[in-house]
C-alpha cells in the first residue's frame, strides 16, 4: 500500500492501455481495460490518508481547487503526466467517501482516416463558416474526433483557432495554425463569457467543448453567423435529437426565432458511437447529416419526423445513417452485426420520445 502513488497508478494504466481508472477510499483500484473492469488486489486499496494525498497530487496542491472540491463535493479537471499523457479527471463523493474517475487522453492526435470517420468529414476541414456539432453521450470518442478535425486544419490552414474547454485535455502544438486554448474556471468564468469575448480575440475557428445552456447555444450561433467556423459537442444520439435538444434550451415564445437562426447556421451534425472491433479495440459507427436546403426547411417548419427520412434519401450526397455505416463495416469484416444490431431498436425508442 505504501508504494501506491499517483505515478504508480498512471504508469500501470498507460502500460495496460486502460481507458479509465476508478479510485475510491477503502476500495481496491479498478481499471477499465479493453472495455472490461479489472479490480486489483487488496494491496491496491486506498485508505483515507492516501485518498487525500492523491487529491493533492492530482490537483498539483492547488489550494483553490482543493477548497472548491471540499466545499462543492464535485470537481472536473485535467492532469498531465510526466510523459505528457493527459487524463480527464472527475473528483466526487459517494457515501461520504472521496472518489475519482480518470479517463486517459491520447497525447497524439489520431488521423481522420484512423478513426474511420465518414469521408465527408474532410469537408469540415475546408469550411470558413457555419456550426458543426459532434454528438453522443460521454465515452463515444467525440473529443478524439474533434481533435482529429482540428489537427487536420492545423496542418493545412493558416488560422487562429480559439478553444474553450472544461477542462483542457489535449494540448495542441502550433503548426500552420495558432491555437489559443482557454480553460473554464481557470482562464475564463464560463463558456458564455468566453464566447462573448471571442469576437474581440480575432478567431477564425472557435471550438466550444459543449453546448450546455441557452446562452452558450445563442452565442455559438451568433459567431457562426459572423463568418466564423464553430465546432462543438452535444449529448444527443442522433441529428433529430440534436435539433430538438437545442430548441429545448429556449422558452416557447422564442423558439420560432431560434429555429430560423439554427436553420441558417447549422451545417453538419456528426453522431457517433463506439463498438467492439473484430480482433482488438473499438471502432466508431456514425450518422452524418448535412443541412441542405430541404433539411433547412424541415427545421424552420419543425417537421422533425421527416429529417431521418431525408438523411436516408440523400445518403449518396454526403449523408449516412448509423445503421448503414455499421453495415458497411460488417461487410468489410471489421465488426460483427451482433455488436450493434440491438442499439438501433433502443435508439428508435428514444427518438419516439422526442
Amino acid at each position: 500500500m505504501a508504494n501506491v502513488t499517483v505515478w504508480t497508478i498512471l504508469e500501470y494504466a498507460i502500460k495496460t492501455w486502460a481507458s479509465d481508472i476508478h479510485i475510491t477510499e477503502w476500495k481496491a483500484l479498478t481499471f477499465r481495460i479493453d472495455w472490461k473492469l479489472k479490480v486489483m488486489t487488496q494491496a491496491w486499496i486506498i485508505d483515507w490518508v492516501k485518498s487525500k494525498q492523491i487529491l493533492l497530487e492530482l490537483l498539483n496542491e492547488d489550494k483553490v481547487n482543493v477548497k472548491k472540491f471540499l466545499e462543492e463535493h464535485d470537481l472536473d479537471f485535467a492532469y498531465i503526466y510526466k510523459d505528457w499523457t493527459s487524463f480527464r479527471c472527475n473528483a466526487f463523493y459517494k457515501l461520504w467517501k472521496i472518489s475519482f474517475v480518470l479517463r486517459r487522453i491520447a497525447n497524439t492526435a489520431m488521423r481522420i482516416e484512423q478513426l474511420w470517420l465518414p469521408q465527408a468529414v474532410n469537408v469540415f476541414t475546408k469550411l470558413k463558416q457555419w456550426l458543426i456539432l459532434i454528438t453522443w453521450p460521454t465515452g463515444s470518442g467525440k473529443s478524439t474526433s474533434m481533435v482529429a478535425i482540428l489537427e487536420r486544419i492545423n496542418e493545412e490552414r493558416w488560422e487562429h483557432i480559439l478553444t474553450i474547454e472544461d477542462p483542457v485535455e489535449f494540448v495542441f502544438k502550433d503548426k500552420k495554425s495558432v491555437f489559443s486554448q482557454r480553460e473554464v474556471w481557470r482562464d475564463t468564468n464560463s463558456f458564455s463569457t468566453a464566447l462573448r469575448a471571442a469576437m474581440r480575440e480575432d478567431p477564425d475557428i472557435v471550438m466550444v467543448w459543449e453546448l450546455r445552456d441557452a446562452e452558450t447555444v445563442k452565442a455559438a450561433m451568433e459567431l457562426a453567423e459572423t463568418w466564423h467556423l464553430v465546432i462543438s459537442t452535444l449529448h444527443t444520439s442522433s441529428a433529430v435529437q440534436t435539433v430538438s435538444r437545442i430548441l429545448s434550451f429556449f422558452p416557447l415564445n422564442s423558439q420560432n426565432a431560434i429555429r430560423e437562426k439554427l436553420a441558417d447556421t447549422l451545417k453538419w451534425v456528426l453522431s457517433q458511437r463506439l463498438i467492439p472491433k473484430i480482433g482488438w479495440w473499438r471502432i466508431g459507427i456514425y450518422e452524418l447529416m448535412f443541412v441542405n436546403t430541404w433539411i433547412k426547411n424541415l427545421i424552420r417548419e419543425w417537421r422533425m419526423n421527416q429529417i431521418q427520412w431525408n438523411i436516408e434519401t440523400w445518403m449518396k450526397y454526403w449523408m449516412i445513417t448509423m445503421r448503414k455505416f455499421a453495415d458497411n463495416l460488417k461487410d468489410q469484416w471489421l465488426v460483427l452485426e451482433s455488436e450493434y444490431i440491438n442499439y438501433f431498436k433502443e435508439d428508435a425508442d428514444l427518438d419516439s420520445n422526442w
